[in-house]
């Protein structure tokens, strides 16, 4: 169902987010249900350590996956902008045009991702140099998870143009679908429940890619056949290099900053993983990022239709109203950061017990994660903000600095001073993290300041 464009142009700013928004809170919950199913399933699998070495195996194989993928990731953000600004400018053909652009190009790119990632995984793991344990399980879940990248590319593109159109309730139902399906097999596969083997690892990976299948066949069958006044062609499918330019344009340094960041992630899994006792503290970080997670709900949402506004504002040519949308959209992220950190802090023992329970030194290394690193979080909401204003806006340049900067100059560099250089351990890792937000908040405010997002990307 679309919002009326009336009221997207004109309502209540804090009314319309929401209205925007809260469809993208409840599948951002519902990933992260899925993500903690992962979690907390292989945390009770097997003995103490065989779940250790299974929870320590994701983290590493996360961020290798990341790595591939965020090349593609680009074209969501082109999406977001274009069709946005084409739809606040009443041009909905134009906007079913990108859509079937944006698919063509990323199912392509995907299938070449997904071949690529599967030759290259086991490099990735040799650098890495973590135990045989952990690297078998890695191996193992990242084969079938890139076998699954194509899927996982349609349902992105999905969603992202339906949000951007001003639908969000269409991609939050089909979302809910796989991940509700994704959370209900998780356990029968991991464990083999009701007749069917015990797969561990490889039952996580599999009931991933399942499910992503699903979502993306309901996907394509929705955009063919019409939702919510936009409708994709064949005609559209054929790509056209005039329209493919501008994808680029704007998904290019997108995708270089998701690229970077990726890859700073995996660099960062690098230096965990050369600690002393280096599982347990991959562990502890897997779980903990899983638990952060949780304060960006609704931050999600906010971003998102935040996001929306500014590009159909923009499209419409109505400046001063994305001024205000991203104003309103910063200061309650912030706050909302501010209460959500501080309860993590306060329960943060139980809440890592409750996905290890059999694994009291992750438990305590995840305990000092949350309270040492929690103190950037909310400043990781400005930056949040300010790359929503300029996916909006179509100008991802800002966007791919911001994240080369928070990740390389400051987060790798901090963590490996402070963890390694200077011995501190894994409490320099988190410290370094720390730091990287704040410092990153500062330099997002100063691209707000500058205005360089006050233009709109389509003719």
């Amino acid at each position: 169902m679309k919002i009326p464009e009336k009221d997207i142009l004109e309502g209540n700013i804090l009314r319309v987010i929401f209205a925007l928004g809260w469809p993208v809170m409840v599948t951002s919950l519902l990933e992260i249900g899925y993500n903690m199913a992962d979690t907390f399933w292989l945390g009770r699998w097997g003995s103490g350590a065989n779940a250790t070495n299974a929870v320590a195996a994701m983290e590493i194989a996360w961020p290798i996956i990341f790595v591939m993928i965020s090349i593609s990731l680009g074209f969501g953000v082109a999406g977001i902008s274009l069709i946005s600004q084409y739809t606040g400018a009443g041009r909905v053909d134009k906007a079913a045009e990108s859509a079937g652009q944006l698919v063509s190009l990323g199912i392509l790119m995907s299938i070449i991702l997904s071949i690529a990632g599967i030759l290259i995984a086991p490099y990735f793991l040799k650098i890495m140099n973590v135990e045989p344990g952990v690297e078998r399980y890695a191996y193992q879940y990242m084969v079938i998870i890139f076998l699954g990248i194509p899927f996982m590319f349609i349902t992105a593109i999905f969603v992202s143009v339906l949000r951007s159109y001003g639908d969000p309730i269409t991609p939050m139902l089909v979302d809910s679908l796989g991940v509700g399906a994704n959370i209900i097999l998780d356990p029968i596969f991991i464990n083999g429940f009701f007749g069917f083997p015990e797969l561990g690892v490889v039952g996580a990976a599999l009931a991933t890619v399942i499910t992503r299948s699903v979502s993306s066949a309901i996907a394509l069958y929705l955009l063919f056949h019409g939702i919510s006044g936009l409708k994709i062609k064949l005609k559209h499918l054929r790509p056209k290099w005039n329209f493919a330019k501008k994808v680029f344009q704007i998904g290019l340094p997108a995708s270089a900053g998701q690229f970077s960041s990726a890859f700073g992630f995996f660099i960062l899994a690098w230096i965990i993983a050369s600690l002393p006792n280096s599982t347990v503290a991959l562990a502890a970080y897997g779980v903990g990022d899983r638990i952060i997670n949780i304060t960006f709900i609704v931050v999600d949402g906010i971003g998102m239709g935040m996001a929306t506004m500014i590009g159909h504002a923009l499209g419409a040519e109505k400046y001063e109203r994305a001024r205000e949308a991203f104003k309103t959209s910063l200061r309650i992220t912030f706050l909302i950061l501010a209460i959500g950190t501080a309860l993590i802090m306060i329960f943060r023992h139980q809440m890592v017990a409750f996905f290890v329970p059999r694994s009291p030194d992750v438990i305590e290394e995840g305990a000092k994660f949350l309270i040492i690193f929690g103190i950037g979080i909310p400043f990781f909401g400005i930056i949040s903000t300010v790359e929503g204003l300029y996916r909006g806006a179509g100008y991802t340049v800002p966007i791919m600095i911001i994240d080369i900067v928070r990740l390389w100059v400051f987060r790798i560099a901090f963590s490996y001073l402070l963890g390694i250089f200077f011995a501190l351990g894994s409490t320099g890792v988190w410290i370094g993290m720390a730091i990287s937000n704040i410092a990153s908040a500062i330099l997002a405010i100063g691209f707000y300041l500058s205005g360089s997002w006050k233009r709109r990307v389509i003719e």
